[in-house]
């Protein structure tokens, strides 16, 4: 089997577990909680989407990158049962540290993000964070190992199992609250059984995840960490600055826009929930990563890269472009995904998909920094983008609103790919085809821009003739680009 062959085998069964999973849940938060909750609602959706995009940067502070770690120094039979331990350990170390600071602290920290009165929000959450960032290792060391379909299971099952516990406290439980299931406790708000559910379910699942890679020792090799200390810690920053770029404009919106604050919470979910219809492609995304990072790692020969990296960005921007148009070509049929009161954002899901497919080859393009150790590059790359981001949403945001974010993510990632692929050639040069892929990116946002103004001036028929007719010429560009390489993958 060729290694292209065998990282897209990869990349599906990571795909199936990673996009079915979120997707199940993304549906059940973005449909059925906004229409549960209604126009009245917003100000609770927004609350949990700003809690949720403070999570994204704490789990990748406390997590300290120790998955990547696990990456860059087990990657050997002999050394993977010293490195787990050392990095498994750590982390433990951090999820202590989290729920300490938190419950020492937690009406403090929820008046400083502007929610006074709710420290009780900041001790479930810390929950959330500490048993999610152990497990994240023990996820690692799976992908390490190959063990996609085992990744799968766990992904999938664990989606299945909150998914159906959210739904029994919003659907189930008021009608017998009273009655059979009186001995259940009673909270204010909806929002707070999502938050518990999430809570209890992390918990188990870490737990069973533990046990099926047989735990860890808490022993830490000093050595290792004299060699893991320098390389994760630029790795952090890298990723609270992503993380900040991609999630962090309902904060922005939040604190930086004109109206009252309850107006700015309520703006703050109306963005969120068109930026989760984006978040189905940078779904794929996080696909690709699970079976690409490993995978590069494990490949990092000079002969490897000339023959493969290249192809696989190339690759990845064709497949990308399939999943964006999908979403912008058929928006008519996904809009049901939200209520019409949340309709109105749905102008920057354009927007963010180029944003997320820059994104995409940003990841590819950068693996350079990792696979060399100078992870200090990835870090003032990163925190160049997220000052971009930044700097756009405070200066526009007044007059565009939340389509700044969207912009200033966009703008932001257009930055960092071109730094990252101007110094990666000349600190560690990988082949890439950038005619085909810079020439695939430009068609995918002129296709991405008619199919939108379709579906704002269309109807009907028409609107699904012409979409659809897009939609297939598209496919048959992909097809017509790699095509000796989809016939090499597709062969049994």
């Amino acid at each position: 089997m060729s290694s292209i062959k065998k990282f897209a085998g990869q990349a599906v069964i990571y795909g199936i577990g990673s996009i079915l999973s979120k997707v199940v849940y993304l549906l059940l938060i973005t449909i059925y909680l906004t229409y549960l909750l209604g126009k009245e609602g917003q100000n609770q959706f927004g609350i949990y989407s700003i809690l949720y995009s403070y999570m994204t940067v704490l789990i990748v502070l406390f997590s300290l990158k120790l998955d990547t770690a696990l990456f860059r120094f087990g990657n050997k039979k002999e050394s993977i049962e010293e490195s787990y331990n050392t990095t498994a350990s750590l982390v433990t170390l951090s999820a202590v540290l989290v729920l300490c600071i938190s419950f020492i602290w937690s009406d403090d920290i929820a008046a400083l993000i502007g929610f006074s009165g709710d420290g009780y929000y900041v001790r479930w959450f810390s929950f959330i964070l500490a048993f999610d960032i152990i497990a994240l290792v023990g996820y690692a060391k799976l992908r390490l190992q190959n063990k996609a379909k085992q990744f799968t299971v766990f992904k999938i099952t664990n989606v299945l199992v909150t998914s159906l516990l959210i739904i029994f406290f919003l659907a189930v439980y008021p009608k017998y609250q009273d009655g059979v299931l009186s001995w259940l406790p009673r909270f204010p708000s909806i929002i707070d059984y999502v938050f518990l559910v999430n809570v209890f379910v992390s918990g188990i699942y870490l737990l069973i995840l533990l046990y099926y890679v047989k735990g860890f020792k808490l022993k830490i090799s000093p050595s290792l960490v004299k060699k893991i200390v320098p390389y994760v810690i630029p790795l952090v920053i890298v990723g609270m600055a992503n993380n900040f770029i991609q999630y962090f404009g309902v904060q922005m919106i939040q604190f930086l826009s004109d109206g009252s604050a309850n107006e700015n919470v309520s703006s703050s979910g109306v963005y969120d929930a068109s930026r989760r219809v984006a978040g189905f492609f940078a779904l794929f995304i996080g696909a690709f990563n699970y079976a690409a990072e490993p995978f590069f790692f494990n490949n990092s020969s000079e002969q490897d890269k000339e023959k493969m990296y290249g192809k696989i960005c190339n690759i990845f921007v064709l497949i990308g472009g399939v999943v964006c148009l999908g979403l912008v070509l058929f928006m008519d049929i996904l809009k049901v995904a939200l209520p019409p009161s949340y309709r109105e954002s749905l102008v920057i899901v354009p927007i963010l998909l180029i944003a997320y497919m820059l994104l995409g080859v940003y990841h590819n393009v950068s693996i350079w920094y990792k696979l060399s150790d100078n992870t200090i590059y990835g870090a003032v790359i990163s925190v160049i983008g997220a000052i971009a981001t930044f700097i756009i949403a405070f200066i526009f945001i007044g007059d565009l609103g939340y389509s700044a974010c969207a912009w200033g993510t966009l703008t932001a990632y257009a930055i960092m790919v071109t730094l990252a692929y101007v110094i990666g050639q000349k600190k560690h040069p990988i082949s890439y085809p950038v005619g085909k892929i810079l020439f695939s990116i430009f068609l995918i946002s002129i296709l991405l821009y008619f199919g939108f103004y379709n579906y704002q001036n269309l109807t009907g028929l028409k609107l699904y003739s012409i979409n659809t007719g897009i939609f297939i010429a598209y496919l048959a560009y992909v097809y017509q680009m790699e095509r000796d390489e989809w016939r090499a993958i597709l062969k049994r």
